[in-house]
Parts: structure tokens; sequence; C-alpha cells
């Protein structure tokens, strides 16, 4: 599984990340110059967790494993699950890197 210490993934754009949790992730996925399968989908914890709940997990891991990010606010996830109700199926990462390129 790919790592979430000092992962762009998990450092950088706020609502690509909260999509991947809200709607999960499946397919092959690069982090850190690695190649990672991902044929065992993330689980989209979108139906399972309230926005303040996404917003403090998220923070956890932004501030955790010698990571140093912003927090998540909840106010932030409630605007990006609106914007992505029509999303229906799990995101993969290409699609996500279009969406919100990675950055620099």
């Amino acid at each position: 599984f790919p790592p979430l210490a000092g992962t762009k993934w998990a450092l950088g754009n706020e609502d690509r990340l909260i999509k991947i949790v809200l709607k999960g992730l499946l397919g092959p996925i690069e982090v850190n110059g690695k190649q990672y399968a991902g044929q065992v989908p993330m689980t989209p914890f979108g139906g399972l967790l309230n926005d303040k709940e996404v917003a403090a997990v998220l923070t956890y891991i932004r501030n955790s494993f010698g990571n140093k990010a912003s927090p998540i606010q909840p106010e932030k996830v409630k605007a990006v699950r609106a914007a992505t109700t029509s999303q229906k199926d799990i995101y993969n990462a290409s699609q996500l890197l279009n969406e919100h390129p990675m950055e620099k």
C-alpha cells in the first residue's frame, strides 16, 4: 500500500485528498516515484463519515507520520461533498490528477 508520510497525495491539494476519502480510489497510483498496482480499492467513506469526521481524519493524516500541513476544515469537506454528488464511481489516480494536477 502507498505511504502517507511525506507524500503530495496527503500534503497537497485538499480537494483531491477529500475526494479520495469521500469516493474511494482504485487502480494504479504513483506515490513518491514508486508505482502501486492499486488492486485493492480504498473504501469510499462518504456514506460512513460526516464532514467533521472526514476533516478530523485528514487533519490527523496531514499532521502525523512526520507530516506538517494545514488542517482540513469541515466546511471544505462539505463543499467538496456537494460538488461530487454526481460522482458515482470510485476515483482513479489519473482522473484525480486531471482535475487536480500534482504539485511540483
